[in-house]
């Protein structure tokens, strides 16, 4: 067995003896806008990324983490490991590796609160409140920092933190600062708002921020599942809630403040409303506020799979990039790895932005003069080309050619 190896499983061992605590979405949230990053990424930006964070620095035990073998297959191992590094930001948090948390520990990374305060009837914003927390600086540091000549294990950890970071400012509690005449200098992103009866015990205490931070494993415990049948499905289903069509115009690619700002107006006009102090959050609060987690992972997840396949992936020339993600074409169909007698030309409405992982067939195009491949899904089948022409009005569908 390697030194690496031995290192590795030293590490998980440590893990799994020890209750982490939970600071911003918990470990599934983390996990689940990592997946579907990861289902947004290119083949080739999903290689460059692993292989970077491979040449982290040996005390941040990045690397430790992947494991080069075992009885699942590299993709999904890669997957598991990249989904994992979206929770390193928490797990270098474990005292029992002192190194490790004075080198990478930087707890007010993970926030950066807006202060405002309802005040007759609406929501007044304080500027004149000191600064906490870093995460919006450490966001633009990171995001210059992987764009730059710095070395891959600089740029290895830099990915690491964007991966976190990135879910961190989705999640409305950590852009928010609520002031009262309680909690005069913020509630501290709703950890101050206790949920629990007062003269609950300190260790029982429940507040808002765990309530929104750890509201995915609430609503669907894990039964002992591994991460392929426990967050895998949960992330496709969030995805076929909201895909990434639903959020054009919205993607806003690295324009953190716009990100921030987003989640400061749903804490000011979603988070604080219909929940009271001391008081458990009604069915209605709960089903609203789970709504709202599963779409802010979600854009969470495709902004950052953007970024770094902007980063690290070949550039698209402009002409490529207007392909749409729909249109209307015959193809051989049902789609097979090989060509089948029981093919036969369909005309169909083809997706050319898949996101989940699956070989595929791929379309030609003559794009200015040049051909570009592009792989698709086949979404469904038309009998007639009226019957196609009508679906693409009806739909908005504006590419179609029999």
């Amino acid at each position: 067995m390697t030194q690496r190896v031995i290192r590795a499983l030293i590490v998980f061992s440590v893990i799994a003896a020890f209750s982490l605590p939970i600071y911003a979405w918990d470990e599934t949230g983390h996990k689940i806008t990592a997946y579907i990053a990861w289902q947004r990424m290119t083949p080739e930006v999903r290689e460059k990324v692993v292989k970077i964070l491979l040449t982290a620095p040996e005390d941040s035990d990045i690397s430790t983490f992947y494991l080069p073998y075992g009885s699942r297959n590299v993709e999904s191992r890669k997957r598991e490991y990249f989904m994992l590094m979206a929770t390193w930001a928490d797990i270098i948090r474990d005292k029992a590796f002192p190194v490790r948390v004075k080198n990478y520990d930087h707890g007010d990374w993970h926030y950066n609160n807006a202060f405002w305060k309802f005040e007759k009837g609406g929501v007044v914003m304080l500027d004149n409140m000191p600064k906490t927390g870093l995460a919006m600086d450490k966001l633009a540091d990171f995001s210059a920092l992987i764009r730059s000549s710095a070395p891959d294990p600089e740029k290895a950890v830099a990915i690491a933190w964007l991966e976190h970071l990135i879910g961190d400012m989705h999640q409305p509690l950590h852009a928010s600062g609520k002031v009262s005449p309680s909690t005069p200098e913020g509630d501290r992103g709703g950890n101050a708002f206790l949920l629990t009866p007062k003269g609950t015990p300190r260790d029982q205490q429940e507040n808002l921020h765990w309530f929104w931070d750890s509201i995915i494993a609430r609503n669907i415990p894990n039964n002992d599942k591994c991460d392929a049948d426990y967050i895998d499905p949960i992330a496709q289903e969030i995805m076929r809630l909201f895909p990434a069509e639903k959020f054009k115009g919205r993607l806003l690619p690295g324009d953190f403040e716009a990100w921030k700002k987003e989640s400061v107006t749903f804490a000011t006009t979603e988070v604080y409303r219909g929940v009271e102090f001391f008081q458990t959050p009604s069915d209605k609060y709960k089903k609203k506020a789970l709504e709202i987690a599963q779409e802010r992972m979600a854009l969470a997840g495709y902004r950052m799979g953007d970024i770094f396949n902007e980063v690290f992936g070949t550039k698209q020339s402009v002409s490529e990039s207007t392909i749409p993600c729909k249109m209307i074409r015959k193809v051989m169909y049902p789609i097979t790895k090989t060509s089948s007698v029981k093919q036969t030309l369909e005309i169909a409405l083809l997706d050319l932005c898949p996101t989940q992982v699956a070989s595929r067939p791929m379309y030609s195009f003559m794009i200015d003069g040049n051909m570009v491949m592009k792989e698709y899904d086949v979404l469904r089948t038309f009998k007639t080309e009226a019957e196609a022409r009508k679906y693409a009005a009806d739909n908005k569908i504006t590419d179609v050619s029999f």
